[in-house]
């Protein structure tokens, strides 16, 4: 294959990953951090109901954003020529908790389920998408040594 075809392709999968992971987490950051306090000052019936509606409405962006960030993240692994040393055991633990992150979002997004219970499974999302994020940065610095 044409290298410039090979370098636009992989530059355009590295956008698409980086992408739909900030839509992703971001999404998680703001359910948690803006919306949940926003829900507070609800009744409790109300609250439900609109916590219900929000998961609803986020739930086609979730699925797109866990397809094209799984995909996109199994092409760019795959495309790497080499792997420096220690990479596979932080490759390990990153997708335990992209594992963990996407049947969590799957679950968080099919589940009925309290307002407390979206909350904790929105700062569980949070925290270890931070973590891959930090990870995936040290994955990216040991790539370039």
């Amino acid at each position: 294959m044409d290298p410039t075809l090979l370098a636009v392709l992989g530059v355009c999968v590295r956008w698409i990953h980086i992408a739909s992971v900030t839509a992703l987490i971001g999404g998680f950051i703001y359910a948690r951090f803006v919306l949940a306090p926003a829900l507070v000052s609800l009744p409790n019936t109300e609250r439900e109901l609109a916590g219900s509606n929000a998961v609803r409405s986020f739930r086609p962006l979730l699925i797109a954003a866990l397809i094209l960030a799984l995909g996109s993240g199994m092409y760019n692994y795959a495309s790497k020529a080499s792997y420096p040393p220690t990479y596979h055991m932080w490759m390990g633990i990153k997708l335990l908790l992209v594992l963990h992150i996407a049947a969590s979002a799957i679950i968080y997004s099919v589940r009925q389920s309290s307002q407390a219970k979206r909350n904790r499974t929105e700062l569980s999302i949070v925290i270890s998408g931070l973590v891959v994020i930090a990870i995936a940065t040290y994955l990216r610095y040991l790539s370039l040594k």
